[in-house]
């Protein structure tokens, strides 16, 4: 979002306080959370039944059985009030060595989100990302560059360290990694939810140019996943076909951070309206 307060705008969409919260710590690929939501909306659309557990073990660890059929049970198990079908789906999951590990630790973040509002009965918002985040914050992946023709020297990258750490101290966020190439600087980080990304990205820059006027206003953002440089190097040089995939992806911002329409998040908030699906808990 370009002008808008994160807080300020869940706080209007849901008319919920964005006191209570949570944000998921493990990454999700967004594909992934996409047709979980999908598939779960279908699944809610049949004549749902509540699974048996012992059954559910059963069928999860049955060879013969499709991994379309293994995702609709963990599906099955993440709204089950009991305890042993959290346990079940955790099982699982330090068992799955394939795509169904992120579905199942997916399926374990709405079972505990389930279970959490069956035990206390209140209204919380749920956050998955596909880098995840801790606590308040989010994890970001960002790719700061130099202006065009300037390599990065040692006091340049000094400069980008350290206004970088500065910045993120500043606004209570955390620099997890730094990792220099020749022409530009990617970081991940923690960031608080309510801090607007604008802000970050003008005081890193502002306060490096103000020693040397080196470093471009083009910035890449993204809290879906960590992009390898060659594909940087395309993103930044424009090139179409490296910036398409990332259309799939409203959060992710190229450079600069866009307007959002009021449906960017509908994939993730209550776009299915059933209160028996989404247990009046939100997913983003």
């Amino acid at each position: 979002m370009k002008e808008e307060d994160i807080r300020k705008y869940i706080q209007n969409k849901l008319k919920k306080s964005f006191e209570n919260f949570q944000i998921f710590e493990e990454g999700i690929d967004l594909e992934t959370q996409i047709e979980f939501e999908k598939l779960t909306k279908s699944f809610f659309e049949k004549d749902f039944q509540e699974i048996d557990i012992n059954t559910a073990e059963k069928n999860l660890y049955d060879t013969s059985f499709s991994e379309t059929d293994k995702k609709e049970i963990l599906i099955s198990l993440s709204f089950s009030d009991d305890v042993k079908a959290y346990r079940l789906i955790e099982k699982f999951r330090t068992d799955s060595n394939n795509i169904l590990k992120e579905w199942s630790a997916l399926s374990l973040q709405k079972s505990r989100a389930h279970i959490e509002h069956s035990l206390s009965n209140e209204d919380k918002v749920y956050i998955s990302s596909g880098l995840g985040g801790s606590g308040d914050k989010l994890r970001y992946f960002l790719v700061f560059s130099a202006t065009k023709d300037i390599t990065f020297t040692d006091f340049h990258k000094e400069i980008v360290k350290k206004e970088i750490d500065f910045t993120l101290t500043k606004f209570d966020g955390v620099t997890e990694n730094i990792t220099f190439y020749d022409y530009f600087v990617t970081v991940v980080c923690l960031i608080p939810i309510h801090i607007s990304l604008d802000q970050i990205f003008k005081n890193i820059l502002d306060e490096c140019n103000e020693l040397g006027n080196f470093m471009s206003d083009k910035v890449i953002a993204t809290n879906t996943e960590k992009i390898d440089e060659e594909t940087i190097v395309k993103i930044l040089n424009e090139d179409p076909e490296a910036i398409k995939p990332f259309e799939n992806y409203k959060d992710s911002d190229l450079f600069g951070l866009e307007d959002f329409d009021d449906d960017d998040y509908d994939e993730f908030d209550d776009e299915y309206d059933d209160d028996e699906y989404d247990d009046d808990d939100d997913y983003y």
